[in-house]
């Protein structure tokens, strides 16, 4: 895993269900987003002879030696959660399951382009917390989120686009973004972090920003309930874990995935309609 929030808990949690079912076990590392750590953890599972490694890479570019090594030890490879680059190499994994990432940026940008249509006359200045260092699927959700706006037509100024990904991190960032820029009325987070800041500074500031985000968690469905955000389109990591496990066993068995990759749809959590966030937070 690739950091011990919300959504690599459901993972974890996920796959653990799954396997046991089938008599297995699940051993579960953290990377801790260090390439190091990484290395040494695929070390540590190569050296305990597992069936099958399930990875989400640190980078696609300082991962590219510890997934073959897995490889080269003959262990079968699933990626999830993020997979680029060579880790949606057919040569060097066996499949890969992950989120339609630009799709969470879009159905978020679509909610957002409706309420700017109807409530800020078609036209707003946007800032944005953005996780672009932390993953390479950040700039798809990025890219999804900005493409929706311009489809609906809206009249978007992207006043701010500033790294925060952690929450204590990204409250001061969103917090200075917001002094320095008074006109922006729409806040945008890219992940689960930014987003708790965006929605932490613009509560402390009293200013008048919707804010807008992604990733689902206890504390986000929340936020979405009482209004404070007015939507997020989280990861469905259960769904993600099943199918990862699933490619994992076909590898395991000798067969081919195919497609290699598998796109997991996401799921939009909106203050409009609080059906999935209630489903969500019942769960």
């Amino acid at each position: 895993m690739l950091q011990g929030d919300d959504y690599f808990k459901n993972i974890q949690t996920g796959l653990e269900n799954a396997v046991k079912a089938d008599g297995g076990t699940v051993v579960p590392v953290n990377s801790n987003n260090d390439p190091g750590t990484e290395a040494q953890s695929v070390q540590n599972l190569i050296q305990r002879k597992v069936d099958a490694i399930l990875i989400q890479p640190v980078s696609a570019d300082s991962s590219i030696a510890t997934l073959k090594s897995i490889k080269d030890a003959g262990i079968p490879m699933i990626c999830y959660g993020n997979c680029t680059g060579e880790a949606l190499n057919p040569e060097l994994v066996q499949g890969a399951a992950q989120s339609d990432n630009t799709a969470l940026g879009t159905a978020t940008g679509e909610v957002a382009a409706k309420y700017i249509k109807d409530n800020l006359g078609n036209k707003a200045v946007v800032g944005i917390l953005n996780c672009d260092s932390a993953a390479e699927t950040c700039k798809l959700r990025k890219a999804g989120f900005k493409k929706a706006l311009e489809d609906a037509g809206v009249e978007a100024d992207f006043a701010a686009d500033q790294e925060g990904y952690l929450a204590d991190k990204a409250t001061p960032v969103a917090t200075n973004m917001l002094s320095s820029n008074p006109n922006i009325n729409v806040v945008w987070g890219s992940n689960e972090g930014g987003t708790v800041g965006l929605v932490t500074a613009v509560k402390q500031s009293g200013a008048k920003v919707a804010v807008f985000g992604t990733d689902i968690s206890e504390q986000i469905a929340g936020f979405v309930k009482d209004g404070s955000l007015q939507a997020t389109t989280g990861q469905d990591p259960q769904s993600t874990a099943a199918k990862a496990y699933e490619m994992a066993k076909k590898a395991i068995a000798g067969e081919m995935n195919d497609p290699v990759e598998e796109l997991i749809p996401g799921i939009t959590y909106s203050h409009e309609d609080l059906t999935t966030t209630e489903e969500y937070l019942n769960r």
